[in-house]
């Protein structure tokens, strides 16, 4: 077969051939990638000369560039475009790639000769890359008994079906939770452009003269900030909050799929994963491999977050219940927060969306910004496609015009598309083999009427700010070898180079070029600004708090340490957030079981505290962004020199230290949420030093 996924593409940057490239093609490129990968060991274990990284490392890193080729592009389209095609080859493939990394992983010789590569004359970032290499492996079960490896296998295999089958269910449980309107009058607040493209929406979905709210991934809808309808608020909570829960999802919802029991089956397994490999519970093997040094850091932190957070949520309760006249329920709770923001900072999140159009946030929002800081320029090729008609392709050069490599957007959501927003890779910047990076950002903004122009929330633009912090750490990636490039560091530090980037969203020297209304070009008025920048806390109780709940949720459905004393699925959630004070009335998690795609298919198990744990390096940063002049060439040659062009050949917490001369403190994080006790703001203006907040 002419497979095109088993050589490298001849497109510019190795940009994958999607007009050849079929369905049938993943199979048979698989087999043959995976062969390569073991005959490379083969010859490897067969090598007579002692073990060197050249022998070894390298010749590992060889061996695996046609699987990362082929499943760089095949992960792509589970996430983006996972028709049922793809759904159907995941699942005959997800046991052999479970076996095929077991032979690899569980390989005693291969590890005795990684242990035995001679270490002297490397230098520091090959030192790291040998001791990650042999933590890898043993992480993995290496140095088990033959029994223990064996039951190990099992319980990959049996996971990986599980993550697959969960991560499918979601896709069609959050399409069927779509709200289904008949009655235009029950959309007031919404803009005349989202009732037309809720139109749309229903009528491209067989449903002609309705209207089809389609929902987001995470608990509160955007829509319910603005609906005025109460009831129809209600339904849309609802449809949310019932996903993967079995439940009806209320009236006009088809939720039926119950995913609960699928999440607990997922747990109990990695619980007795982490018993065979040594480790109390799964969320101790995770941080293993983590910047937190033990799960009881992480709940310490964590800790330290939820007292004042709560506290200010509850204040915001409140208030918001003053101004309501009545008792909040999870449905209220983002509309009249939006009233209040809008007659105490005279900020309109309806009205400011007339500034934020898509490509004006592209051009003169993010790729400006890229090319003040880093002097990048994001040039778009026509000629060049993505996977779909609608991905849109950027050629990236530095200012010189040589070329860096390919960046594509694909914004809008679709059926086939898993919900959320993400960052990915379809080729890893590497010396190796002189690969240069194409990486792509994914959202899932509702499309907008034929011919009209896709206008932003602020929380939109945050997170096309946030996905392409993700971009540039792909981009600037500056390593030796694929498997450390990039955004291909420990997970609970992924988030802080993408999180340092949402600092730029309301900077003055950033907001004013891509801030302008959309018809008349007009910048954003400067009374709004100044509202905009004095609401910037406003709120962050509740946000604090729907974070925190989903993050102990992560934590106690993987802090299990016996597999036997799993609790009800049911019970896991209520008894969490009890436990750990984060039961607000009126506030539900980010994310919960039915629907945590994270944790159950998403690779942030044991993992989701990642945000918040990456913030506190980020708040840090922000303020040493500010304090040496802040979006200046200077600032961002050293964040990238330090940070994103690391990847993980360099120890992340030795990057972030290079960069700030200290270890991280906890305190701009409390500051910049609102959330320092009030006793200590008073010890604060009064001159006294504050707390060492080191996190």
């Amino acid at each position: 077969m002419d497979n095109p996924l088993l050589r490298p593409s001849e497109f510019p940057y190795e940009l994958p051939d999607f007009g050849r490239i079929k369905e049938e093609h993943f199979l048979p490129a698989f087999e043959a990638a995976m062969a390569q990968d073991l005959e490379c060991v083969r010859a490897i274990l067969a090598d007579p000369a002692p073990p060197t990284f050249a022998n070894t490392i390298e010749a590992l890193e060889r061996g695996g560039l046609a699987l990362d080729r082929v499943e760089s592009v095949f992960f792509t389209l589970t996430a983006a475009h996972n028709t049922e095609g793809i759904q159907r080859i995941y699942q005959e493939l997800a046991p052999r790639l479970s076996e095929h990394k077991a032979d690899f992983t569980l390989n005693k010789d291969l590890y005795a000769r990684v242990r035995r590569v001679d270490r002297t004359d490397l230098e520091p970032w090959q030192l790291h890359v040998l001791d990650e290499y042999v933590s890898w492996f043993a992480n993995s079960g290496v140095e088990l008994a033959l029994d223990d490896q064996q039951r190990l296998r099992e319980i990959n295999d049996e996971l990986s079906e599980l993550s697959i089958r969960y991560g499918n269910d979601l896709i069609q449980e959050v399409n069927a939770s779509a709200v289904v309107v008949d009655d235009p009058a029950e959309l007031d607040g919404l803009s005349p452009a989202d009732v037309e493209a809720a139109a749309s929406a229903a009528a491209e979905n067989g449903l002609p003269g309705r209207y089809l709210l389609t929902p987001c991934l995470f608990t509160v809808q955007p829509v319910l900030s603005v609906l005025t309808d109460r009831a129809l608020r209600r339904r849309i909570h609802l449809a949310a909050v019932n996903r993967g829960t079995g439940a009806h999802g209320g009236e006009g919802s088809q939720s039926r799929r119950d995913l609960l029991p699928v999440a607990a089956r997922i747990a109990r397994l990695r619980a007795e994963q982490a018993g065979l490999l040594g480790y109390r519970s799964h969320g101790d093997h995770v941080m293993a491999g983590a910047t937190a040094p033990s799960r009881e850091a992480v709940h310490e932190m964590l800790e330290r977050i939820t007292g004042p957070a709560v506290r200010n949520a509850l204040e915001e309760r409140a208030e918001l219940e003053e101004l309501a006249g009545h008792p909040l329920e999870a449905w209220d709770w983002p509309f009249w927060a939006e009233r209040l923001r809008r007659e105490r900072y005279a900020v309109d999140a309806s009205a400011l969306r007339e500034y934020f159009e898509l490509d004006s946030v592209l051009e003169h929002g993010i790729f400006r910004t890229a090319r003040e800081l880093y002097g990048l320029v994001f040039t778009e090729r026509p000629d060049l496609h993505g996977y779909l008609p609608q991905v849109r392709v950027w050629e990236v050069s530095d200012e010189e015009g040589r070329g860096v490599g390919l960046f594509l957007g694909d914004w809008f959501t679709r059926p086939t598309k898993q919900g959320g927003a993400w960052m990915g890779s379809l080729v890893h910047q590497n010396r190796l083999t002189g690969q240069r990076p194409v990486v792509v950002n994914n959202a899932n903004f509702t499309r907008p009427p034929a011919g009209g122009p896709k206008l932003l929330t602020l929380d939109e633009v945050v997170t096309v700010f946030h996905e392409f912090g993700h971009a540039l750490h792909g981009l600037l990636s500056d390593v030796h070898l694929p498997s450390f490039s990039g955004t291909k560091v420990p997970r609970d530090f992924v988030e802080y180079p993408s999180q340092v980037h949402e600092t730029w969203v309301l900077h003055p020297e950033v907001l004013r070029h891509y801030a302008r209304h959309h018809r008349t070009g007009e910048p954003v008025p400067e009374e709004t600004l100044a509202g905009l920048r004095a609401a910037s806390a406003h709120g962050q109780g509740f946000r604090t708090v729907e974070y925190l709940a989903s993050t102990y949720l992560d934590l106690a459905w993987h802090g299990i340490e016996d597999p036997a004393e799993l609790p009800d699925p049911r019970a896991v959630e209520q008894e969490a957030l009890a436990r750990a004070g984060v039961d607000v009335a009126g506030i539900a998690p980010r994310y919960r079981s039915g629907y945590f795609k994270h944790i159950f298919a998403g690779g942030y198990s044991a993992g989701y505290y990642s945000y918040i744990w990456s913030e506190i390096l980020d708040a840090d940063t922000a303020q040493w962004f500010t304090a040496r002049g802040g979006p200046t060439r200077e600032n961002g040659r050293r964040f990238a020199e330090e940070v994103l062009s690391r990847g993980n050949e360099t120890a992340p917490m030795e990057a972030f230290e290079a960069l700030l001369g200290r270890r991280p403190h906890l305190g701009a994080l409390l500051e910049r949420r609102g959330l320092r006790p009030r006793e200590e703001f008073v010890h604060r203006q009064r001159g006294a030093p504050a707390r060492d907040d080191r996190g």
